[in-house]
C-alpha cells in the first residue's frame, strides 16, 4: 500500500448537518460524486475518530479527515506569510498567487494552512474563508472554535464585506456595474468550471478604478460567495481576468495546465502566469468583543507590474 497522507477539512456552519458526501461534494471540486463515494467506501475517510459513511452527518467545528496516496511535492517556497492583522482571536495574513488556502490530496505543505502551523507552532487556526489558489491577498483566521463559529455566522448572514481587484482585459466602458446572474457547474469537458444562466443567485456589484487600451483595474464587491463568481461574472459581461487559464477561452489552456502542456505563446495569449485576482480588504466586527475591523492587503509585485498606467 502506498504511502498515505491525511488533509483535514474543518466543517463550516453553513455545512452543518450535511451527509458526508454531501459535504465532501463541496469541498473537493475537482471530484464527482461517484469519485466521492469511493473514497468513503475505500475507507479513506475519517470524522470523529473512525472511519465515515456517506450517510454520516457533519456538524459544524468538526473535521473531517480525507487520506490519499502520498505524492512528491514541490519544495515549499515560503517559511512563513506576512501577517496582516492580529489580536487574541484573529489572524489575517496576506497569501501569495501560488499558495493554496488549504491542503488538497496532492499538495499539501504548499498551503496557507500548513505553513502557518509551522509558523505559529502553538496556535491553534481555523481557515474563515478560501481563495483560489492564483487569488493572493487577505486570508483569515480564527485561533479558537468559538470565534471560528462566530465567524461563520458573520459570512453566513453576509456581514463580512470584502472587496477584490482583478486586471481584466479590454477598456471597461462602465464607472459602476452590478451583475446579477447565477453561477452553477457548467456541467461539460472540465468538471470545476463554472458558469452564469444555471444554478445559485449571484450578484457582484464592480467598479472601474483604472483603464488603459488594453487592460483595466476594476474592484468587486460580491454580494454572494459562489465558487468562481468574480472570474465568471467578470468572463460573462466581456472582461476576462488576466491570466485565468479555466475562464479564458473554452478552458482549454486550463486543461494544458492540467497536463503539463502551456507554451510561452500560451502564456502570452494569457498574459500572466497566474489569475489577476488580488483580495485587498475585508470589513467585519471582531467576533468576540464587535469592534469593527478593517483588513487590507497591499498588491503584490507581479499585480502592481501590469497595472495599467
Amino acid at each position: 500500500m502506498p504511502d498515505m497522507v491525511e488533509v483535514p477539512f474543518e466543517v463550516q456552519r453553513p455545512q452543518n448537518g450535511l451527509r458526508v458526501d454531501q459535504y465532501l461534494a463541496q469541498r473537493l471540486a475537482r471530484y464527482s460524486r461517484a469519485q466521492i463515494q469511493r473514497i468513503i467506501e475505500d475507507g479513506q475517510v475519517f470524522l470523529r475518530g473512525r472511519a465515515a459513511k456517506a450517510s454520516s452527518r457533519v456538524a459544524a467545528g468538526e473535521t473531517v479527515y480525507v487520506k490519499y496516496p502520498k505524492t512528491v511535492e514541490a519544495t515549499c517556497a515560503y517559511s512563513s506569510l506576512p501577517v496582516l492583522y492580529e489580536d487574541q482571536d484573529l489572524l489575517a495574513v496576506n497569501k501569495p498567487g501560488d499558495v493554496l488556502s488549504h491542503p488538497t490530496d496532492k499538495i499539501v505543505e504548499n498551503s496557507a494552512t500548513s505553513i502557518l502551523k509551522k509558523q505559529f507552532p502553538s496556535t491553534p487556526l481555523f481557515l474563515a474563508h478560501r481563495l483560489d489558489r492564483e487569488t493572493s491577498g487577505v486570508l483569515l483566521f480564527a485561533k479558537s472554535k468559538r470565534c471560528a463559529s462566530r465567524l461563520s455566522g458573520q459570512f453566513l448572514r453576509r456581514e463580512v464585506s470584502k472587496e477584490y481587484w482583478a486586471i481584466v482585459r479590454g477598456t471597461v466602458s462602465w464607472k459602476k456595474k452590478m451583475v446579477d446572474a447565477p453561477v452553477g457547474r457548467e456541467g461539460l469537458g472540465i468538471y470545476v468550471r463554472q458558469m452564469v444562466g444555471k444554478g445559485q443567485t449571484a450578484v457582484t456589484e464592480f467598479s472601474l478604478l483604472r483603464t488603459g487600451l488594453a487592460l483595466s483595474l476594476v474592484a468587486a464587491r460580491p454580494q454572494t460567495g459562489r465558487l468562481h463568481q468574480i472570474r465568471v461574472h467578470l468572463a460573462h459581461v466581456g472582461h476576462p481576468i488576466v491570466g485565468d487559464k479555466l475562464y479564458t477561452g473554452n478552458g482549454e489552456l486550463y486543461m494544458k495546465t492540467v497536463d503539463g502542456t502551456l507554451t510561452p505563446r500560451d502564456y502570452d495569449l494569457l498574459g500572466a502566469e497566474r489569475q489577476m485576482l488580488h483580495a485587498a480588504s475585508i470589513e467585519l466586527e471582531q467576533p468576540m468583543t464587535g469592534k469593527a475591523i478593517v483588513i487590507e492587503a497591499p498588491a503584490p509585485d507581479d499585480f502592481k507590474a501590469l497595472l495599467p498606467a
